[in-house]
């Protein structure tokens, strides 16, 4: 048997190795991979979850042990106001502590941008442009044709704005166990704020909104909550939005 004929074989044992072991094997490394690092961010969310929880345990468990009518003292009162002001310290540490889901961005920044640096994907990516929107029933229309898919229409046959708000407590409910970004498009800054109420005023109403919808699925199936990330799009964007008697605060991304 020649050099030649000896090499031609160990070619092709190689390349039938390739083909029928080494691939399949590197396809399943690849998949393990993903999946460990599904599970690792997974992991870090319920842990985020489990201290928040801990944490409200503790608040609760004092606020009870002040209110408690067995404990009654001359000074009472001034215990009661001391209790109070601990447990809003408590309460502003704990917001302080929460993972941010409000964030601004630099008007234009591509949307690629922000989908690698807060880890999303095309598919769980609704792009909205504020300027579109003159009426409340006109953002809720936008974000609900935008938010639905072929497996779930969200947007009611009535577009009154009854209906539309109804309709959109149920999606955002839905949204908060997923995984969703949300990115809106020529949000106002500071100096063109005083000049847009209408429209910033709608934008708090939406953030809201989510807001709401998050801390009533935090509060009856916390295991159940998923990841939704506000992003506005705009020039000089405030560090805070104010929405009802909440103000939020606005994570800057650049």
């Amino acid at each position: 048997m020649t050099t030649n004929q000896n090499a031609a074989i160990f070619s092709s044992d190689l390349q039938t190795f390739i083909v029928t072991k080494y691939d399949p094997l590197l396809t399943i490394v690849k998949e393990l991979n993903d999946k460990l690092q599904n599970s690792e961010k997974d992991k870090y969310r319920l842990e985020k979850r489990l201290m928040k929880l801990e944490r409200q345990v503790v608040v609760l468990l004092d606020k009870l042990e002040v209110t408690d009518v067995t404990d009654v003292t001359i000074d009472r009162e001034g215990r009661e106001n001391k209790a109070e002001r601990k447990i809003n310290q408590q309460i502003e540490s704990e917001e302080n502590l929460l993972t941010p889901w409000l964030f601004s961005c630099q008007m234009g920044t591509p949307l690629s941008s922000l989908q690698v640096l807060l880890e999303f994907s095309n598919k769980n990516t609704v792009e909205l442009n504020v300027r579109l929107w003159k009426r409340e029933e006109d953002m809720w229309v936008n974000f609900l044709q935008l938010i639905s898919s072929n497996d779930q229409n969200y947007l009611p046959q009535s577009l009154t704005l009854m209906d539309l708000r109804k309709a959109t407590r149920k999606c955002l409910l839905t949204i908060c166990t997923n995984e969703v970004l949300i990115v809106l498009r020529n949000v106002p800054g500071k100096s063109q704020a005083i000049y847009n109420t209408a429209t910033m005023t709608l934008v708090a109403i939406l953030a809201s909104a989510i807001y709401e919808a998050w801390k009533r699925i935090e509060l009856t199936d916390p295991v159940s909550l998923g990841r939704v990330v506000l992003v506005l799009d705009g020039e000089d964007v405030g560090s805070r939005l104010r929405a009802g008697n909440k103000k939020l605060k606005i994570e800057p991304l650049n």
